[in-house]
């Protein structure tokens, strides 16, 4: 799948919240809106969405790192924190 419209069609997913999010909801009518050929509406309903969504919030903090302009090492830093800590910032009780 390397047509330059599905390549748009992933990089409007990878960019774009709303898409994404009706994306999510109906991943199929999302394709046929973006005018994908059978074989990539396929693909994209095929897609790992756990693997999409963790790659648009990666993407997304990325950009707004570069408009914050925060170092690079610190982004990291922030990330690290995040993964070892998640566990006692959720709520008792609660499940992500």
């Amino acid at each position: 799948m390397s047509s330059p419209r599905f390549e748009a069609f992933l990089a409007r997913l990878y960019s774009d919240p709303e898409f994404l999010s009706c994306f999510m909801r109906a991943p199929e009518q999302a394709g046929r809106e973006a005018a994908l050929d059978s074989r990539e509406q396929a693909a994209a309903a095929a897609i790992d969405r756990a693997g999409l969504l963790m790659a648009a919030r990666s993407y997304e903090l990325k950009r707004r790192a570069r408009r914050t302009g925060t170092p690079r090492r610190i982004r990291a830093l922030g990330v690290l924190w995040r993964l070892c800590f998640a566990k006692y910032l959720t709520p008792y009780g609660k499940h992500r």
